[in-house]
């Protein structure tokens, strides 16, 4: 499989985390944290491996990046809910890892 469409691959697999019903952070989008979509979403991040001098396509960065900041952003509408707030956070923290680990820490 070559570079271009490994990235394309990865790419659909994070847009998907964001498609409506099933995607991970469309959930949390309408209020609702499933731990198993966590895992399936920290797990489509994990598998991804950026070399320090690649080339990255803008759109997967764009898809990592939000991440962290669409997370907290939804943790207020998730506390009124009386969802789980410790494990929200450590997903928050777990998710936030994986993208330094990716894309390093200014």
């Amino acid at each position: 499989m070559t570079d271009s469409v490994h990235r394309e691959n990865e790419i659909k697999m994070l847009e998907s985390e964001w498609s409506p019903d099933d995607g991970f952070f469309w959930q949390i989008r309408e209020v609702l944290f499933v731990a198993a979509g966590f895992h399936r979403a920290l797990m489509t991040v994990s598998a991804i491996s950026i070399a320090e001098d690649a080339a990255v396509p803008l759109r997967l960065v764009s898809l990592l990046w939000y991440i962290p900041v669409f997370m907290q952003w939804q943790a207020e509408r998730l506390r009124e809910k009386r969802a789980d707030m410790a494990v929200y956070e450590q997903a928050i923290t777990l998710m936030t890892n994986e993208l330094e680990r990716l894309l390093g820490v200014p």
